[in-house]
């Protein structure tokens, strides 16, 4: 079991919480439940209504869309943002490649925070962003190994 200070210090190292002061990220630490999946196990699955985040605090993870892998995550990443947005079925599967150890925060909580922390929002803009800019590149290769 993460004490409140290695919850802290782990949400330091997620991309969406890079720009939150300390004593900020200690309250947003007190809302995260702590979950261990086994490796081959699914976190989530594509297709379910999502209403949790998670954050990768130990171990890989691998996304899975449409039966293609799209990435492979690490501690320190996080996924289920764009479930958390707009209620909508989980676009992927993540299944763990080796144990994994992950914080989890659910939907209301993490409305709440963007409510009073704008920096929250921004984070997930960069997070979100960057996905979308790597699923572009990876369509630009497709596209361009098909073409030879």
């Amino acid at each position: 079991m993460l004490t409140r200070v290695e919850r802290v210090l782990a949400l330091k190292n997620v991309e969406l919480f890079h720009d939150i002061p300390g004593e900020v990220l200690a309250d947003i630490a007190s809302l995260l439940e702590e979950e261990i999946f086994e490796k081959g196990q699914y976190i989530v699955n594509e297709g379910d209504l999502g209403k949790e985040l998670f954050i990768i605090i130990k171990g890989e993870v691998e996304v899975i869309s449409g039966g293609s892998r799209i990435d492979i995550m690490k501690a320190g990443a996080s996924f289920g943002e764009m479930a958390l947005l707009d209620s909508q079925p989980r676009s992927a599967d993540v299944v763990a490649l080796e144990d994994v150890m992950v914080l989890k925060m659910e939907r209301d909580d993490f409305h709440e925070i963007l409510k009073q922390r704008d920096e929250v929002a921004i984070g997930v803009i960069k997070v979100l962003n960057r996905r979308i800019r790597n699923l572009n590149q990876r369509l630009i290769e497709r596209s361009s190994e098909k073409l030879k």
